[in-house]
């Protein structure tokens, strides 16, 4: 796949929709315009129709502001990924609830865009903005490419996972402190380089953690590690860090050098060094550092951009639908399966693999066996909950890349790997709602009230993103193994 610089910028105007029933608010730089009843919304909708338009949280609640009929929605696993209104002609994004809090929402949207604007990146979804973003930062074209298939493969999710509770009820633990890794993503993948390309190498090859390569292998787990230190693929969209036993796979150098040091014993039966490296985004970090630096929400907006750009180079054309209605109301729903797409992404996989083994790597050596601090309540891609009175892991200050304190939590009540609540000390039931919400792949208006319905406890990370991760079990459980990957998708997970 080759990359370049981009050629020009498509500089549209710009919209942020809040939908109602039968109601459409529309703001733009003309300022804001309401639409009551759904012959006012198609107009509203057709006079924008040459923008770029948002809403800031979910965006099948569109549906409601003209009836369900008129709208479809593009799915990628599962996920929505944008809303098309067909009379209008409009297709819109969402923002991923960054401008929740915002006093002044449009005016951050247009600050963030300013600022994608300045590097001649012009409107569009977070992700193609994050891949335009980065194009911007290249001063000549580079060839990305490796074997699509083995590159797949040494792909995998973050880790998701929560102490271990037999008992199927939330527990809420006292005096807790949530770590984590600043900017964990994006300093990672400029913290060192990549390979463009990589090579078949003698199976004896040393895996040094420092060099992008790649390796098919054996892995016999110590039984005494409390945990696993490598993923493994259970089926499509779900993975498990399992602790016993031995698993195979392919796995990038830095993850398997890790279960070394740990102590397990790594059998390579294939490996592959890079042809070639180069620093891919050394360039862009000190861009996306600018971004996050922004006022307000806009900040927030740039790290969602910035965040979501390793997930470029690991995207299949696969496993996409088009959902539509059967009724106005959209109170019943149907999806089309659309046909693959050969995308040039897939020869760029192994970048993807190689960004999220570096935080995995990091995660597991610093935050779960590095610190002394005990075993976690909840482990989340790039953070740890923890005692509050525990050390900080290895590599914490204050800076990007390291450790530090995100929040103090004198109660924590936890329902899921990336589902839990807690409160601040600080005017929680006074000046605020007692409680703060994570609930990742759930709208943030839609976390108390699932939280007031629901009393189960799951150790499945249902609502992630990427792959979910189901608890750590023994291989030959086969039948235990079974039972999860039900659970599974009977929570949502494909």
């Amino acid at each position: 796949m080759k990359i370049g610089p981009p050629t020009k910028m498509a500089n549209r105007a710009v919209a942020l929709l809040y939908p109602g029933h039968r109601r459409l608010e529309a703001h733009t730089v003309d300022g804001l315009r309401v639409a009551n009843g759904k012959r006012q919304c198609e107009e509203l909708l057709t006079s924008i129709s040459g923008h770029c338009i948002y809403v800031p949280g979910a965006l099948t609640s569109l549906r409601h502001t003209t009836g369900a009929l008129g709208w479809s929605c593009d799915t990628w696993r599962g996920r929505e990924t944008r809303m098309n209104h067909a009379g209008s002609g409009c297709s819109v994004s969402s923002l991923r609830g960054t401008l929740e809090g915002s006093d002044d929402p449009f005016g951050d949207l247009l600050r963030v865009l300013g600022w994608v604007r300045g590097y001649g990146v012009g409107p569009a979804s977070i992700t193609s903005m994050a891949w335009s973003l980065w194009r911007a930062s290249l001063s000549h074209k580079v060839t990305l490419w490796f074997d699509p298939e083995i590159g797949r493969k040494a792909l995998y999710g973050g880790r998701q996972e929560v102490a271990h509770n037999e008992t199927g009820e939330p527990r809420i633990y006292r005096q807790m402190v949530a770590v984590d890794m600043r900017a964990a993503y994006p300093h990672s993948m400029a913290e060192r380089d990549y390979a463009l390309s990589l090579r078949p190498v003698s199976v004896d090859t040393h895996l040094d953690p420092t060099v992008p390569g790649i390796a098919r292998a054996t892995v016999y787990l110590d039984p005494d590690l409390p945990y696993g230190p490598l993923p493994w693929r259970v089926d499509t969209g779900m993975i498990m860090f399992p602790n016993r036993g031995r698993v195979e796979g392919v796995w990038p150098w830095v993850e398997l050098a890790a279960a070394r040091e740990l102590g397990c014993e790594v059998k390579v039966s294939e490996c592959w060094a890079p042809a070639r490296t180069q620093d891919l985004f050394g360039a862009w970090w000190p861009m996306v550092q600018s971004g996050r630096d922004l006022p307000g929400t806009s900040g927030v907006v740039a790290k969602a951009i910035a965040n979501s750009l390793w997930g470029h180079f690991g995207m299949v054309g696969e496993d996409r639908t088009t959902k539509r209605w059967t009724d106005d109301r959209g109170n019943t729903a149907y999806e089309v399966d659309e046909p693959e797409r050969d995308l040039p992404h897939r020869w760029t996989a192994h970048i993807a693999a190689e960004t999220t083994s570096r935080v995995r790597s990091r995660l597991l050596l610093e935050g779960l066996y590095g610190g002394g601090a005990g075993r976690p309540v909840h482990v989340d891609t790039d953070g740890i909950i923890v005692r509050g009175t525990s050390p900080l892991p290895p590599r914490s200050g204050s800076g990007p890349g390291e450790w530090r304190v995100k929040a103090r939590m004198p109660k924590v009540d936890i329902r899921a790997p990336q589902l839990y609540r807690w409160t601040c000390g600080q005017g929680c039931g006074v000046t605020h709602p007692e409680w703060h919400y994570s609930a990742s792949g759930m709208p943030a208006a839609s976390a108390p009230e699932y939280f007031r319905r629901s009393a189960g406890f799951t150790h499945i990370s249902y609502l992630a993103s990427f792959d979910a991760t189901l608890p750590a079990e023994h291989l030959d459980d086969q039948a235990k193994i079974a039972r999860l990957i039900l659970e599974a998708r009977s929570r949502g997970v494909l």
